[in-house]
């Protein structure tokens, strides 16, 4: 018995004392999160983008176990806009991307913060002041060569050079030398003649993959400003006046229009200059039409273009025209319309690449003469009275038309001649464009395109309104085709801005192109472009643009789309 109660006690004991025994666990070590540091890309200063800003982080710390958050957040500081917000997890220490939305000029501030996904306190920012300079990196006006081998398929190279959305007018202006007037309206040398912008043309004159300039020039009074090549230094970034002509010919009395257009396949782009006359002279001292024919190595060689019979007694005097397909044969055709008479000299394979062998005369003074469509038919009227001409497919049958303008009146309005084929045309095919009745209202040049997408072509027209004094101003026209092949004007299409009751300053020539970058074509225009320099009420300080949106062209300021043409504005404006 005692022996049992021993054992028993001695149980108890044991039990006792493992009751009492304390657990003891290990300490929690507590693992110091390193702070987060990153660097960019980008510090402070200017950086040009043309839409997006590329932005690289890069974490040089360890990184937390359970990742990051990456925030960043782009404001446009000129108007406290927030243009961009991500916020992104990860556990990779680097992140790339690019930030939308920095394409105007301006002050932009982008902000980062860096912040761990376990401890929230644990976070670096930063915030990057971006100034966007478009000026920074411009190199110049780059040619697009996919657009211009298109072009050159479809008409020669003509729509590419034609509807470049560059200001033309401001840069020859301020980069063309100019020529003091003694005498005329302009005179006693108070004023810098620079040019009459009647034949001016874009072209990649130098074949250096950069966009240059052509002027033709003007003539008053015996003095003219000569023959120009501005050609683009992308180093200074400046128009550098050249003359490229192999002969001493320095100015052509007053031409009217300068056509670009490749047609003698050396890939430098030739030009064909329609005649006019010198306007301040009281002489009719005619010009005839030339060729600037490129020799293939960036020189060009100038020559007249003798096709008109000398029994017509040099009516291309008062001529413009166009060059363009219209009998199809793959080469392009010269038409002039020179007030009763109007022609089509057929594009040929060889210099002077325009025949005058059977070509079609049109005309409304018939005496001692027959007028022909080129096919031996008898057209008695037909495209006479005209001063302008165009080639171009009004009613989508994939043949190009006679588009002519007129000074318009109810006897002679403005019209345009169906193609038959071949560049057949006779009077059962002529279509008026309504008349408005408006006095001395000349027209200059048009825009054909389908605005309303209804299928069929409709026409933008541009007038210059003579008044009684001599002054001038201009106007848009739209013309939308209907169903049965008749236009009707409607002007709910153009929105004036800025030039709302008066538009001063005759235009000559518009430019379709999509000049604020939503893919859509606006409708642009070159100035008369006379005196920049010095004249206070030089039209080139108020150049617009009219902004496709919706079913109308709304006029705005020029210079918001073009930052390098405002700053060269600032400098020559005085």
């Amino acid at each position: 018995m005692k022996r049992v109660i021993f054992v028993l006690g001695i149980f108890i004991l044991m039990v006792s004392c493992k009751k009492t025994e304390v657990q003891t666990n290990p300490p929690v070590v507590v693992v110091q999160e390193e702070a987060i540091k990153f660097t960019t890309n980008l510090d402070t200063g200017t950086y040009n983008v043309a839409d997006t800003l590329p932005l690289i982080l890069s974490v040089n710390s360890k990184l937390p176990s359970t990742g990051i958050i990456y925030s960043i957040t782009a404001t446009w500081t000129d108007s406290s806009k927030q243009i961009y917000k991500i916020d992104s997890s990860s556990t990779s220490s680097t992140l790339s991307l690019n930030i939308p939305g920095l394409r105007k000029a301006g002050n932009y501030s982008v902000s980062v913060s860096i912040t761990s996904k376990s401890t929230a306190t644990n976070t670096s920012n930063k915030a990057i002041s971006v100034v966007n300079n478009p000026l920074g990196r411009f190199m110049g006006y780059k040619v697009d060569q996919a657009a211009l081998t298109t072009s050159k398929q479809k008409d020669f190279g003509k729509s590419y050079w034609e509807n470049l959305p560059i200001a033309t007018d401001l840069f020859v202006g301020a980069f063309q030398k100019g020529v003091k007037i003694l005498t005329g309206p302009f005179g006693n040398g108070k004023y810098e003649y620079s040019s009459w912008l009647f034949a001016v043309t874009l072209g990649d004159f130098n074949n250096d993959g950069w966009v240059d300039i052509f002027n033709a020039g003007a003539a008053c009074n015996g003095k003219a400003a000569n023959l120009s090549f501005l050609i683009w230094n992308p180093i200074s970034k400046i128009f550098e006046e050249n003359n490229l002509i192999n002969s001493n010919i320095n100015y052509i009395g007053g031409p009217i229009r300068a056509i670009p257009i490749y047609l003698n396949g050396d890939n430098y782009v030739d030009v064909v200059i329609i005649g006019h006359n010198d306007e301040c002279s009281g002489q009719a001292l005619f010009e005839n039409c030339r060729i600037l024919l490129s020799d293939g190595t960036g020189k060009y060689n100038i020559s007249e273009l003798q096709l008109e019979p000398s029994f017509l007694h040099n009516m291309f005097g008062y001529s413009s025209g166009d060059v363009g397909y219209i009998n199809n044969d793959n080469y392009p055709d010269l038409i002039l319309a020179s007030g009763t008479h109007t022609y089509i000299f057929w594009g040929i394979s060889t210099f002077p690449y325009f025949s005058n062998q059977n070509f079609a005369h049109f005309a409304t003074d018939t005496i001692n003469f027959s007028s022909n469509n080129g096919f031996g038919e008898i057209v008695p009227a037909g495209a006479g009275d005209a001063y302008r001409a165009w080639a171009a497919d009004i009613n989508n049958d994939g043949k190009n038309d006679l588009l002519l303008g007129t000074v318009e009146s109810i006897s002679s309005p403005n019209r345009f001649l169906t193609n038959l084929g071949l560049g057949r045309f006779n009077q059962t095919a002529i279509t008026n464009l309504p008349v408005r009745s408006i006095k001395n209202a000349e027209r200059i040049d048009y825009i054909i395109d389908d605005l309303n997408g209804d299928g069929l072509k409709d026409l933008m027209a541009l007038d210059c309104i003579y008044s009684q004094t001599g002054e001038q101003s201009w106007e848009l026209i739209p013309y939308i085709q209907q169903q049965n092949g008749s236009f009707l004007i409607d002007n709910s299409w153009i929105q004036y801005t800025i030039n709302t009751n008066s538009r001063p300053n005759a235009k000559w020539k518009l430019v379709y192109a999509d000049y604020n970058g939503d893919g859509k074509k606006d409708i642009g225009y070159i100035d008369s472009g006379i005196m920049p320099t010095l004249d206070p009420n030089n039209d080139l300080k108020k150049k617009t643009v009219l902004i496709r949106t919706g079913n109308k062209f709304i006029e705005q300021d020029y210079y918001q789309f073009d930052p390098y043409a405002k700053s060269i504005l600032s400098t020559i404006i005085k």
